[in-house]
């Protein structure tokens, strides 16, 4: 029974250290924010889509599609699409990978 009041005032003792350190504490308080002088208004130019964050989709090329074996394949290439802040399309360029979609023609 000693033993664990021992045991429960040290972990009183540790916790009340714990939250009261005056580092821990102030840490986060004192944190200093920067003006950059950003503007949201960006044109689209070259500049911008270093910005802009690329997606990438795939678009089905129906005048690649064909038959083989008894399976139609259809092709699907990448594109490389940047939008800007309203989801207009501002740059498309097609990137080398294709997918392929085989199914039985019946």
């Amino acid at each position: 029974m000693k033993r664990m009041i021992a045991l429960s005032c040290l972990l009183l003792l540790c916790v009340y250290l714990v939250y009261n350190t005056p580092q821990i504490s102030k840490k986060n308080t004192e944190v200093e924010t920067v003006e950059t002088g950003a503007t949201n208004d960006l044109e689209p130019n070259e500049e911008i889509l270093d910005v802009i964050l690329p997606e990438f989709e795939y678009v089905h090329e129906k005048d690649k599609d064909k038959e083989v074996d008894g399976y139609i394949v259809e092709t699907y290439r990448e594109y490389e699409v940047h939008r800007d802040q309203n989801g207009n399309i501002i740059k498309q360029m097609p990137t080398s990978n294709y997918e392929y979609v085989r199914y039985k023609n019946y």
